[in-house]
């Protein structure tokens, strides 16, 4: 009877061990979220108004208060975790965020390594330069300095139409309009909405101008880990959601007012 046994619960064994397998196998980042109860969202501490540390208050803006609503709308509650530029792609590969919001461009050769939600933000890169300098053409930055995020990068048409352009890489936003501000560097690129926030929020925006020949379409949106289709298409329905209740307007006039919003939220 025991040589007859042995076979039998080996099989029933493995049966249940093929079942297990299948299940952990159809388990995916929607329903490992849903599982542990919150959201794990990565954020900057540094690129107003899309995500900054505001005092007590913690890290907010308009990419933070979009991930509340991805979270709201999975009824769980939504951690934030301070993550550098360099960390953003890490993070999502090895799991350490669902979502990255950053204000992250949706680059072309980003998405070999991660996938990205439809676009949140529309705004094209510019050159931020002083009015006093007289620079009123991109070819007027050869043998000047521009300051640029570290992580970022130049695009080729701009290295090829100034190939003399020397690039100073700084930790983040606030230390590349800063240098700006105090005649370190000549220019600052980043995307139009986030220049014209500084421009702003340094009290002196008529000292202030774009490039008016330099125009590079960028979109942003959250970064997500690649080939997690389900939960690309909730949060990617929860913007359009947005889109369609008006929430979405509210919350881009709430970080960016009087800039008006020229995009809608929709598909690719």
């Amino acid at each position: 009877m025991r040589r007859l046994q042995t076979p039998l619960l080996n099989v029933a064994l493995g049966a249940v061990g093929i079942l297990l397998s299948t299940g952990h196998a159809s388990a995916d980042k929607l329903d490992d979220i849903k599982a542990r109860g919150r959201l794990i969202v990565g954020v900057t501490e540094s690129s107003p108004p899309f995500s900054y540390r505001d005092g007590e208050k913690g890290v907010v803006g308009y990419d933070v208060d979009l991930a509340g609503e991805v979270a709201k709308r999975l009824g769980i509650g939504l951690e934030k975790v301070s993550i550098i530029n360099a960390e953003r792609v890490p993070s999502l590969q090895q799991d350490k965020v669902d979502l990255v919001a950053t204000g992250m461009t949706r680059a072309e050769n980003r998405k070999r390594d991660i996938g990205f939600s439809l676009a949140y933000l529309d705004s094209p890169h510019k050159v931020l330069v002083r009015k006093d300098a007289g620079i009123t053409g991109v070819k007027q930055m050869a043998g000047r300095k521009l300051a640029l995020v570290r992580s970022a990068s130049v695009d080729a048409e701009l290295k090829a139409a100034v190939p003399t352009l020397e690039i100073v890489l700084l930790d983040d936003y606030s230390a590349c309009f800063t240098a700006l501000q105090e005649r370190r560097v000549d220019g600052f690129l980043a995307d139009e909405i986030l220049l014209l926030s500084f421009a702003r929020k340094g009290g002196a925006p008529q000292d202030f101008t774009f490039i008016p020949d330099y125009d590079l379409p960028r979109t942003a949106g959250f970064g997500i880990k690649k080939n997690e289709p389900r939960f690309t298409e909730f949060v990617d329905q929860t913007l359009l959601e947005l889109e369609a209740s008006g929430a979405a307007a509210k919350i881009f006039d709430a970080w960016f007012a009087p800039s008006p919003r020229l995009f809608k939220f929709q598909r690719d």
